[in-house]
């Protein structure tokens, strides 16, 4: 286990290097500032390493699972890769799936397409709107903003004890709620564990 020392949460703070940082955006009143990206709940930014990566792919780019040159082969095992690595960064489980989409709304929407019949889906009413419109034909319980990682597990825990233990149950959540580098980044629950 690692142990958080003031250098390595320095280092977590600092700036990333993220594309367009030094963009600036003129005023009405005229001049110029630099431009400060309020939206990233909708659209995140590249990493500049991130794109460093995506720009020393692109003569290699083939079609993923659809043919059998070697520029193909070569990116569905890129792409193969791309799953496992996630799947252990997200501690899944051996049965676990890791499904690739286009963004985080593609994946709620497509999930709650499938939703079997009586769900209850478990929503807090802080989520960015797109976590909440696709539950519309859903039964959706919402509960409120949590201060803290261990508050939001304790309304969780609470809320699941309280419904029909045997329907089905769903758990939406997207935003900042933990730190997904499980243990040793955090000394708060972690909500995806618990609620498995």
């Amino acid at each position: 286990m690692s142990v958080s020392t003031a250098a390595a949460d320095q280092a977590v703070c600092a700036p990333l290097p993220v594309l367009g940082r030094d963009v600036t955006v003129p005023l009405v009143t005229g001049g110029e500032v630099t431009y400060a990206a309020l939206d990233y709940a909708a659209s995140a930014p590249a990493l500049q390493r991130v794109w460093d990566d995506v720009a020393a792919y692109a003569p290699y780019y083939g079609s993923v699972h659809r043919g059998a040159g070697y520029l193909s082969q070569l990116s569905t095992d890129l792409f193969e890769n791309a799953r496992r690595t996630v799947a252990e960064f997200l501690d899944c489980r051996g049965d676990d799936q890791v499904v690739f989409t286009r963004s985080t709304t593609d994946s709620l929407n497509l999930l709650a397409a499938t939703l079997p019949a009586g769900c209850q889906v478990f929503v807090f009413e802080t989520e960015h709107h797109a976590s909440l419109l696709p539950w519309k034909d859903a039964q959706v319980t919402y509960l409120n903003a949590p201060r803290t990682p261990r508050e939001a597990v304790a309304a969780l825990e609470r809320a699941l004890a309280a419904r029909d233990p045997h329907g089905p149950a769903l758990v939406c959540k997207r935003g900042p709620l933990e730190n997904p580098r499980g243990p040793g980044r955090s000394r708060e629950p972690s909500v995806s564990k618990r609620m498995r």
